[in-house]
């Protein structure tokens, strides 16, 4: 699969499996009709979503690079991104919407858990909340790496 960059924090975001692609699809144009803002929505699929998943925060950089490594020392997610990934492979969707505030994000999480959607969590700028857990079997990852 080439070089694996590092996914920087997307910061700002609430992140969602969608186990069927076209229901995600749906669940995407709902979040617009509850007023989420269409450009701050990211429907990841496949290898080009592997891909736009590293994508969420901001470019890498050295000032980024070093920002991750306290924010890993603090709060680290790798797992739930590991998560995000498999179900990427396993043919799930992920949504990452942009929310600005809580009213925003519990607003997402009403229309996404309407269509099913499952292991959310918000990633704050200071901590990482979860919203939800996984559902049903849940993706192969080392033991060492689950929560």
């Amino acid at each position: 699969m080439g070089r694996r960059g590092y996914i920087t924090y997307p910061t700002g975001r609430l992140l969602a499996v969608v186990d069927d692609r076209r229901v995600a699809r749906i669940a995407l144009e709902d979040l617009v009709r509850a007023g989420c803002d269409p450009a701050g929505i990211a429907l990841l699929e496949g290898d080009a979503g592997r891909a736009g998943l590293g994508k969420l925060g901001p470019p890498p950089s050295v000032l980024g690079g070093l920002i991750r490594a306290v924010q890993f020392m603090a709060m680290d997610q790798t797992p739930d991104f590991l998560v995000y990934e498999r179900a990427l492979d396993d043919g799930r969707a992920v949504l990452a919407v942009l929310v600005r505030n809580r009213a925003q994000l519990l607003r997402a999480r009403t229309v996404l858990d309407g269509h099913g959607a499952h292991f959310l969590n918000h990633f704050g700028r200071f901590m990482t909340e979860e919203v939800s857990r996984w559902h049903g079997p849940e993706p192969q990852i080392p033991d060492a790496l689950r929560r």
